[in-house]
């Protein structure tokens, strides 16, 4: 579906963080965890192409996403006002199945994105999710780390943090906090974050025979399956294109030493 959105709002939660909130309902009504919109940043050809950005979250006719400044689209993005109408299309892809007993979450850095909408609609369901997040700092991101603390406890769940620095919770890689959590009875992995981190996780998963599902990034020109820009290697042989049979697909199905 493409639609134009009105910028309710365009929050800087971060040195380079922000979070956008659209009135989108039509979107939003149909969006589930782990999809994206494509949206461009502004009208005209300049930029030419519109840029994936996962779903952070979808209630009363309002879009959220979150992104983080990273080239001349997202700088663009982020001076774009409340009032002004972006045009955008979705929601694509492949989101998590929510269908899943003792879940855990895996986040790392801007991997966050999609995770508390997938804890929220998973606690609608019933469950109570674990949720683990690792970044390399949390100096500048007190807003965000506050904003995504207050959203989760709302629903009953907690965040246990890792931060490479130690500015936050345990010093160190999330995995090991994901390492732990498998000793514990933890049973399915809905993962999102740089692809270092995804290969880590989807090698804990293999080594303790847990189900787990990855939503991995991929360059995208269209987001419907026809410029062929984020195929994927896939295990055995072929590809798998992010925008279509992912972006969220189980680890097993990946060829995660060509990635």
């Amino acid at each position: 579906m493409t639609a134009w959105a009105r910028i309710a709002e365009n929050l800087r939660l971060g040195q380079d963080v922000f979070r956008l909130r659209l009135e989108a309902p039509e979107i939003a009504a149909q969006a589930r965890p782990g999809q994206f919109v494509m949206l461009k940043v502004r009208h005209g050809g300049d930029p030419l192409l519109a840029r994936p950005f996962s779903i952070h979250g979808a209630e009363n006719g309002e879009l959220f996403i979150l992104y983080r400044v990273v080239g001349r689209g997202t700088k663009i993005l982020s001076m774009a006002r409340p009032g002004k109408n972006l045009a955008l299309w979705g929601p694509l892809g492949r989101g998590f199945d929510l269908g899943v007993a003792n879940p855990v979450l895996v986040a790392g850095g801007m991997g966050m994105a999609p995770l508390p909408f997938t804890a929220e609609e998973l606690v609608r369901e019933g469950k109570r999710p674990a949720f683990l997040l690792g970044m390399l700092t949390t100096g500048g991101y007190v807003a965000l780390v506050d904003a995504l603390d207050k959203r989760l406890k709302n629903v009953g769940v907690a965040i246990s943090w890792a931060s490479e620095d130690g500015g936050l919770g345990r010093k160190g890689l999330v995995t090991a906090l994901l390492a732990e959590a498998l000793q514990n009875g933890a049973a399915h992995i809905l993962a999102c974050g740089p692809l270092p981190m995804l290969k880590a996780v989807a090698a804990l998963a293999a080594e303790h025979g847990a189900p787990c599902q990855v939503s991995l990034e991929a360059p995208m020109a269209c987001g419907i399956g026809v410029c062929l820009g984020c195929a994927l290697p896939a295990a055995g042989e072929g590809y798998l294109r992010a925008c279509q049979e992912g972006p969220v697909l189980d680890s097993a199905r990946l060829d995660w030493a060509r990635l």
